[in-house]
């Protein structure tokens, strides 16, 4: 089961980095307003989002572009705090979060998104076609070590 939780947690954390769904469909784009709040708190924020020599120097760098421009990986909180537990004595494991964030918004408004529709959901957890082979193959190989 701890095999299981690892490939889930690294199958989901490996999501915000593609920003698709477990059934492969991409999450919807940032709206504009939130690009343009991200960027203007880009201009007044850190030094490391932007060049600091050369002819770029003062711009934004790319990295913090690409950052700025996809959706729930802004602060990395997120992706950073999938983990697994395991349930029933061990019998079984169970992937997720119990991350808050500002203004009391969970990481269930990110998966599921809200009745108004001002947030679009955009599903982290579930489980892939690839991770479904990846849980079918490890309990198979555990009957088969199985004491008779």
């Amino acid at each position: 089961m701890r095999f299981i939780g690892d490939k889930l947690v690294e199958s989901t954390t490996s999501r915000f980095a593609t920003a698709t769904s477990p059934d492969g469909s991409p999450w919807p784009a940032l709206k504009p307003g939130t690009v343009l709040a991200r960027y203007s708190e880009l201009l007044r924020g850190t030094k490391s989002a932007h060049h600091q020599k050369g002819k770029n120097a003062g711009r934004v760098t790319a990295a913090a572009t690409a950052v700025m421009l996809r959706p729930l990986i802004a602060t990395g909180e997120l992706s950073k705090n999938i983990h697994y537990q395991l349930i029933d004595g061990g019998s079984g494991v169970e992937v997720g979060t119990n991350r808050t964030f500002k203004e009391g918004v969970g990481a269930e408004v990110h998966q599921f998104g809200t009745r108004d529709g001002h947030i679009p959901a955009r599903p982290f957890l579930g489980l892939s076609t690839d991770d479904k082979t990846t849980v079918l193959e490890a309990l198979s190989q555990l009957l088969q070590n199985l004491p008779k």
